[in-house]
C-alpha cells in the first residue's frame, strides 16, 4: 500500500508554469485519528479521504469530475465533504452551511469540455488551475469559481488526470503547493491503473443462442464434464433458479439510479428557487423555503397595492370632444368630488343618455335634478352599481326643439350637473 500511494521522485512530471518552487512530493501519510480502517474502502472515495486527511492545511471538500466515454462532458464521479474546522465555525457563522450546500448542489452539475469553466479548462490544458482569494475567484471568468466564492470558498484548485479532474475547495487561504499536486496526480494515476487492471481481469459474460451465459461458467462446466454422466445430470437437475443473481443486483442499481435522479431533480428545483429569491437568510433548504414563502407574500401585497392604485387612477378622465356627426360622441367631466362620464345619442326626438360616475353624493338624484331643470321628459331609466364603486345610469328622454343637437344637449347636461354638486 505504501508503494501505491507514495509517488516516485524519478517519475514526477514537469510542474505547471505558475509554480516557482518545486519541492519533491512526500509520501502520503494519514494523521492519527484518521486511520484507513476508519475510512470507507470504496476505491476513489477512500483515495479522496486519504488525500484530504493527510494534508496539514484544511480542505473543505474534494470532488472528482469524471470524463464521459466520448470525452465531451465532465460529470460528478465521487466526492468527500469534510466541512470546516470546529474553531472556524465557533463564531456562529453559517459559512459551513454555505459550503455544504455548494457541495450538495455540485452532485448534479456537469461541465462541457471546451467551455470556459474551471474544470474544463484544467482538463483541456492538462495543467492544474489554482485560485486563492476572493478577487481571483471573481475575476477568473468562470461561473464555478464565482459560485464557490459566494458560498464561502477562498481557495479553489482543479488538478487534471487522464480520466477526469480533481477539484479541491477550502474556506481558508491556501497558497500554491506543488507537493499536493504531485500527491493528487500520483493517487489518481494509481486508481486509474487499478481500475484498468480489474476491468481486464474480469471477463465479460456473453449470452449464447440458447439464452445461457457463457464465459464465466466455462470453468465450472469443465469440472462437471470430467465426472460421470449420471451424477452430472442429477447434480444439474435441481439447479432451478427462478431469478438470476444478476437480476437482484440490477434491481438494486435501478433503485439507486432512480433515487439519484429524484435527488437531482429536487436539487435542480431548489437551485432554481434560490436564483429567484433575492434575500436568503441561510443556505439550508428549510430556510430557503421559508424565505420563498415570505417573498411570495410580499409580492402578493405589492400586487394588491398596485391594483388599488390603478382603481384610483381611473378617477382622472380626459375630456374628449370628438366628432358628433353620425357617431356616438363621448365626453367626460372631471370635477373635484367625483368623476362623471357622459354619453349622449339622439334618435329622432328622443335621446339616450348614459352617465358613469362614482357612487358618491347620490348620483341618481343629481341626474334627475338636471333633467328636471332642462324640462326633459323621462321615458325610461335604469340604475346599476358595479362593485359598489361605480354607478351606471341609462335614461331615455324626450328632447325639446331647443336641444335637438348632441352638443347642445350634452353641454346643457354638463352645466346642470356642475350646478348640482
Amino acid at each position: 500500500m505504501e508503494e501505491l500511494i507514495s509517488p516516485s521522485s524519478s517519475s514526477s512530471p514537469t510542474p505547471p508554469p505558475f509554480y516557482s518552487i518545486q519541492p519533491q512530493p512526500q509520501p502520503l501519510t494519514i494523521p492519527p485519528g484518521n486511520s484507513p480502517e476508519a475510512l470507507p474502502t470504496s476505491g476513489l472515495q477512500y483515495i479522496l479521504q486519504c488525500l484530504l486527511h493527510s494534508r496539514s492545511e484544511w480542505w473543505t471538500y474534494a470532488i472528482f469530475w469524471r470524463v464521459s466515454p466520448d470525452h465531451a462532458l465532465l460529470s460528478f464521479g465521487d466526492g468527500h465533504f469534510r466541512g470546516k474546522l470546529v474553531s472556524a465555525t465557533a463564531d456562529g457563522s453559517n459559512d459551513g452551511d454555505d459550503a455544504e450546500w455548494f457541495y450538495a448542489v455540485s452532485l448534479t452539475r456537469s461541465f462541457i469540455i471546451g467551455e470556459p469553466t474551471m474544470p474544463s479548462r484544467a482538463y483541456g490544458s492538462l495543467a492544474p488551475v489554482w485560485l486563492t482569494g476572493s478577487h481571483a475567484l471573481q475575476t477568473c471568468g468562470c461561473d464555478r469559481s464565482r459560485e464557490a466564492e459566494m458560498h464561502g470558498i477562498e481557495t479553489l484548485v482543479c488538478i487534471p488526470s487522464s480520466t477526469g479532474v480533481l477539484e479541491l475547495g477550502s474556506s481558508d487561504l491556501i497558497g500554491e503547493n506543488w507537493v499536493l499536486v504531485q500527491q493528487a496526480k500520483s493517487l489518481l494515476s494509481t486508481a486509474d491503473e487499478t481500475a484498468a487492471a480489474l476491468s481486464q481481469s474480469q471477463p465479460t459474460p456473453h449470452l449464447s443462442k440458447n439464452g445461457h451465459f457463457t464465459g464465466l461458467s466455462s470453468s465450472v462446466d469443465s469440472e462437471h464434464s470430467d465426472s460421470e454422466g449420471g451424477p452430472m445430470v442429477d447434480r444439474r437437475r435441481p439447479k432451478k433458479r427462478g431469478r438470476k443473481p444478476g437480476s437482484a443486483r440490477e434491481t438494486t442499481v435501478n433503485h439507486v439510479e432512480a433515487e439519484r435522479q429524484r435527488r437531482e431533480k429536487l436539487n435542480h428545483r431548489f437551485y432554481a428557487l434560490r436564483s429567484v429569491v433575492p434575500n436568503v437568510s441561510r443556505m439550508d433548504k428549510a430556510s430557503l423555503l421559508a424565505d420563498a414563502v415570505s417573498y411570495i407574500k410580499d409580492l402578493r401585497a405589492k400586487v394588491e397595492e398596485l391594483e388599488a392604485e390603478a382603481k384610483r387612477s381611473k378617477k382622472e378622465v380626459v375630456v374628449d370632444q370628438g366628432n358628433s356627426s353620425g357617431g356616438t360622441p363621448t365626453s367626460g367631466l372631471t370635477c373635484e368630488p367625483a368623476t362623471i362620464e357622459l354619453e349622449v345619442k339622439l334618435l329622432g326626438h328622443d335621446a339616450i343618455i348614459r352617465v358613469q360616475s362614482e357612487n358618491l353624493v347620490h348620483p341618481p338624484a343629481r341626474l334627475m335634478a338636471a333633467l328636471r331643470d332642462l324640462e326633459l321628459v323621462v321615458h325610461h331609466a335604469t340604475v346599476s352599481v358595479y362593485k359598489e364603486v361605480m354607478m351606471i345610469q341609462d335614461v331615455v328622454v324626450r328632447v325639446p326643439e331647443a336641444l335637438q343637437s348632441d352638443d347642445k344637449l350634452r353641454s346643457a347636461l354638463l352645466v346642470m350637473l356642475q350646478k348640482s354638486e
